[in-house]
């Protein structure tokens, strides 16, 4: 596994569906938003007692993203930060913070499932999904009012699409090539390349973007799993231009 998975929810990825506009009312309803994210965020993050470093590069990437998505609202990053350290120390209250979310914003289950989707994102990122992150995982869904037989099958999913790329035995070569072939692009491509046409594929993959445009569960899906190898396409090759 070559660690980047991360990137799966880089480039503002959860924030996408965050409709800012200019009034004060909207902004101050953003930041509330963002703190329930962040603060679920912290708890999956810290669940089994420590964070590792890809959690807290994609905590820092998260929490940016976030502060460029509501700008205009003063001290909002460090605000945010501070939301963190502090949910980060208690993450027996993940099911109420689930459940005050979703009463609080009136969410739907199609946005919970999204949601909770973001966040089985972050408890796989470094390989395992051991017993802690279970339990927060399982009080976040139950606090959004997913069902258990829903979160089962979603998790399902997870194990076996994690597996099979954390099991994958390719050779290093192999794994270069396979990269620029989901990135449609040749083999001599450049890093500068190499960026332009990730940037292209996370605008036209990317499920935030889809569910923005009301793309069936089924789109989303797809589009979900094959954003996924774009991002280890790209954290492969990344790791070839030594960036």
């Amino acid at each position: 596994m070559s660690g980047v998975l991360f990137l799966l929810i880089l480039g503002g990825a959860i924030f996408l569906f965050m409709n800012v506009q200019s009034s004060n009312r909207k902004k101050q309803a953003n930041v509330d938003e963002a703190k329930f994210l962040v603060s679920l965020l912290a708890k999956v993050a810290k669940s089994d007692g420590r964070v590792s470093e890809l959690e807290a590069r994609l905590i820092t990437q998260v929490l940016d993203d976030l502060s460029q998505k509501v700008s205009g609202v003063s001290g909002v990053r460090e605000y945010l930060k501070e939301v963190y350290n502090s949910q980060k120390e208690n993450v027996d209250n993940a099911y109420e913070t689930a459940r005050n979310y979703k009463r609080t914003f009136n969410l739907n289950y199609d946005t919970c499932v999204a949601r909770l989707t973001f966040f089985l994102n972050l408890a796989y990122i470094d390989g395992e999904f051991n017993k802690s992150e279970q339990d927060v995982i399982r009080n976040i869904a139950y606090g959004f009012g997913i069902d258990k037989e829903t979160l089962d099958e979603i998790i399902f999913k997870f194990d076996s699409f994690y597996g099979s790329r954390f099991g994958a035995d390719h050779d290093e070569m192999s794994q270069e090539n396979d990269a620029f072939e989901v990135l449609g692009l040749s083999k001599n491509a450049s890093l500068d390349e190499v960026k332009a046409r990730y940037k292209e594929l996370v605008r036209q993959y990317h499920p935030d973007i889809l569910m923005g445009r009301g793309e069936s569960k089924e789109v989303i899906e797809r589009s979900t799993k094959k954003l996924q190898e774009i991002n280890e396409a790209y954290g492969r090759l990344k790791e070839k231009f030594g960036v």
